[in-house]
C-alpha cells in the first residue's frame, strides 16, 4: 500500500484499538471512528497483537527500525502508534532516545476497549492523526498523546491502571494541548534537548531491576550472583531507597558484580527521585558511587534499563557511558 506523504497508523496492539473479545478492529471500523476530513491523508498498517507482557526490547527496537523504514525509505509524512497503556510510556521513550528524523511519531493508547461504553478511542486517534498532520510536531521527537495534550516520553509517568487519571505528565507541563471544540492541535512549548544515540547492535537482552525497600535483605541479590546465568547478564539497574541507598550487606556483592566489568546503574525508587550523595555510611549512594555504580540522575528504574540497553547497543563505555546515563531523561 502506498504510504508516502500519509501518515502511517501503526496498530501495535493495545485496547484503543480492540474490542472487549480482543478482536482487532478492522481497518473499516478504524477510518469510521476517524474524521472524514483525515481519511484521504492516513493509511493503516498492522504490527504485533500481542500483549505488551510479552514484548522484549528487541522487538521493541525492531517497531523502532519498521517505523524509521516509513518515514525514512517509504516518505510516510508522520505516524501514529497505537500499544498497550501500561507499557506506553517506557516504548515511547525507548523510540524517544534513538529517534532522529523530523516527520512526528506519536504513540497513544487507551485504558478502555474500543467497543466499551468509557471508550476514547475514537478520541485519541483523532487527536493523534490532528496533531501528526498540523507541522506543529515535526523536529520535536517522540510524543505521547494522552488526556488531550501532547507529551514528551520523559515526562510521563504511570500512575493509576483504572481511571482516566493512568497516565501524569510530572513534573513538566504539556508540549501541547488541543482546543474546544475545534479540536485543534495548540504548541505551547519545544520539548528538552535529547541525546540521540545511534544503535550499532541489537538491544541488550538481559538488563534486571533490583529493588531496595524497607528490610530487604540480599537474597535476590546472591541467587543473581550464584545463579550459572550471572554470566550473560548485559548490565543492571540498583533502585534504592531515597538518595539512591541501599542495605550494607548489599555492598560487597555489589562488588563483585563491577568486577566482573558488568554495568551497574543507580537509580532512586521514587517516581521523581533523584541520585544524590549526601551521607557516607555502608550502603549509601554516596558510597555505591565511590565504588563504581554510575549514576542515573533524574532516571526512574525504568527508564534506567531502557537507556543502558539504547547505550551498550551504541558501545558507549566508561566515563562516555556515565555521562550518558546521568545526563538528564
Amino acid at each position: 500500500m502506498e504510504i508516502r506523504d500519509k501518515i502511517v497508523v501503526l496498530l501495535a496492539g493495545g485496547r484503543i484499538v480492540q474490542h472487549q473479545d480482543d478482536t482487532e478492529l478492522t481497518d473499516e471500523e478504524l477510518y469510521a471512528l476517524l474524521p472524514d476530513d483525515v481519511h484521504e491523508h492516513i493509511v493503516f498498517q498492522r504490527w504485533s497483537s500481542q500483549p505488551v507482557s510479552n514484548y522484549t526490547l528487541r522487538m521493541c527496537g525492531e517497531l523502532v527500525n519498521m517505523i524509521t523504514s516509513f518515514v525514512h525509505d517509504q516518505g510516510a509524512r508522520g505516524v501514529v502508534v497505537t500499544c498497550g497503556i501500561q507499557a506506553l510510556a517506557e516504548i515511547s521513550y525507548l523510540a524517544d532516545l534513538v529517534w532522529d528524523l523530523n516527520p512526528p511519531l506519536i504513540f497513544t493508547g487507551s485504558i478502555f476497549n474500543a467497543d466499551s461504553p468509557n471508550s476514547e478511542s475514537r478520541l485519541r486517534l483523532s487527536q493523534s492523526v490532528r496533531a501528526a498532520l498540523s507541522g506543529s510536531c515535526t523536529g520535536k521527537g517522540v510524543l505521547i498523546c494522552i488526556q488531550d495534550a501532547i507529551y514528551s516520553p520523559a515526562d510521563v509517568l504511570r500512575i493509576s491502571n483504572f481511571n482516566r487519571g493512568g497516565l501524569l505528565a510530572f513534573p513538566e507541563s504539556p508540549l501541547g494541548v488541543f482546543s474546544q471544540p475545534s479540536g485543534t492541535y495548540i504548541s505551547l512549548r519545544f520539548p528538552r534537548h535529547r541525546y540521540i544515540q545511534k544503535l550499532t547492535q541489537p538491544l541488550a537482552r538481559n538488563i534486571p531491576v533490583l529493588m531496595a525497600s524497607l528490610g530487604e535483605n540480599d537474597l535476590i541479590l546472591r541467587a543473581l550472583l550464584d545463579n550459572k546465568k550471572f554470566e550473560e547478564l548485559d548490565g543492571l539497574i540498583v533502585s534504592g531507597l531515597g538518595d539512591g541507598d541501599v542495605p550494607s550487606s548489599w555492598v560487597p556483592l555489589l562488588r563483585k558484580i563491577l568486577r566482573a566489568e558488568i554495568p551497574t546503574v543507580l537509580t532512586s525508587r521514587y517516581p521523581d527521585g533523584i541520585v544524590q550523595p549526601n551521607e557516607n555510611y555502608e550502603g549509601s549512594a554516596a558510597q555505591l558511587l565511590e565504588i563504581g555504580l554510575i549514576s542515573g540522575g533524574m532516571l526512574s528504574p525504568y527508564q534506567a534499563r531502557i537507556k543502558l540497553a539504547v547505550a551498550l547497543a551504541s558501545d558507549l563505555k566508561g566515563e562516555e557511558l556515565a555521562n550518558y546515563m546521568r545526563g538528564g531523561k
